[in-house]
């Protein structure tokens, strides 16, 4: 049994919960059950998720300082406990460790003094073990190897082919889009289309499920805004080059070899962006607040006209991401549950 904790909204998104959804949903496929607990209400999208594969969903109904987790966990007869957000500070973590019973805490920043903690996973690209010397005694998971991607994401994968003649670009921007930049980005899309001669192009924008921004009425023939996306996997599969902000999504990105532009829409994104160019992997302009939309559109024209960018952006992406990232931290979290004797 597993017993997560995670949160959901409309201020940090739903990457968090997702990944950890992801994570469960292997779990769960394995035989195993799970359990994930919130601070609040979650967004309908992820209830949905959870509720479609039978993992259960508790709510707090006060402040969690660790001890309710703890208390929580041990009521359920869990044997792992998954951790995931900001709130997962040393001292919560301590409280927690109360339930005498193994933890993983996905982490992104690598900023705490320390881990306390049994496994530690950083899915990100420019995450190493190094990064946490001297501050865990846990095995790090480090990298996009181990990234935890949707059981719909990862079936079936189409073989990504890179046309000379792009047509269609997708534009993400998260969950709940904190910033407000998908407007901007759809149209700096559409807008680069016809500069690079592409004026059949089209451009797919998809609006968060946290999100409560309305499209306009007059977005033009090109742009296409999309809520409550069912198959994600075919949006990303049509694409010819992706605008995305670097969050959870790079990974799925990644996994179909889908040529991309990066930008940061919060500060944890940053470092995903520059590690991602610094691999050769996407393009990075840094913050979407920051970077004008000239800029945006004159770096889109270039790569949509250029066959052999976007080919090499494919290919090194694809190869960072192949899909069976829950499986791999499922074995490690098994190996040190035959350590202690959890299961």
């Amino acid at each position: 049994m597993l017993a997560i904790r995670a949160d959901a909204d409309a201020r940090i998104g739903l990457g968090h919960a997702m990944r950890c959804f992801a994570l469960a949903e292997a779990w769960c496929a394995r035989g195993g059950h799970a359990v994930f607990f919130s601070g609040t209400a979650l967004p309908d999208p992820v209830l949905a998720r959870l509720d479609g594969a039978g993992i259960a969903h508790r709510v707090f109904p006060a402040p969690d300082n660790g001890d309710e987790f703890a208390e929580a966990a041990a009521g359920i007869g869990a044997r792992w406990l998954v951790v995931d957000g900001s709130f997962a500070t040393p001292g919560y973590l301590d409280r927690v460790s109360k339930a005498g019973l193994p933890i993983l805490l996905l982490d992104d920043a690598a900023s705490a003094e320390h881990y306390p903690c049994d496994l530690l996973l950083n899915q990100n690209v420019q995450a190493s073990p190094d990064n946490y010397t001297g501050r865990t005694g846990a095995r790090v998971l480090a990298g996009p190897g181990y990234a935890l991607i949707r059981a719909d994401m990862r079936q079936a994968v189409p073989p990504r082919t890179i046309p000379d003649r792009p047509q269609r670009i997708l534009v993400l921007v998260g969950g709940a889009d904190p910033g407000g930049h998908l407007e901007a980005l759809a149209q700096a899309a559409a807008q680069a289309l016809l500069k690079a001669g592409l004026g059949d192009g089209h451009v797919d924008a998809v609006i968060g499920p946290a999100s409560g921004w309305l499209p306009p009425a007059d977005a033009g023939p090109m742009i296409a805004y999309h809520r409550s996306v069912k198959d994600m996997s075919g949006l990303i599969a049509r694409a010819d080059l992706a605008i995305s902000s670097a969050g959870s999504t790079v990974w799925e990105l990644s996994l179909q070899g889908t040529p991309m532009i990066l930008g940061a829409s919060v500060q944890v994104e940053e470092p995903v962006g520059a590690g991602m160019a610094a691999k050769g992997a996407a393009l990075y302009l840094g913050r979407f607040a920051d970077c004008p939309a000239e800029q945006l559109v004159a770096e889109t024209v270039r790569v949509l006209q250029d066959s052999a960018v976007r080919r090499k952006l494919s290919a090194t992406a694809s190869a960072l991401v192949d899909g069976r990232g829950a499986d791999r931290v499922i074995d490690a979290m098994l190996a040190i549950g035959a350590g202690n004797g959890s299961s």
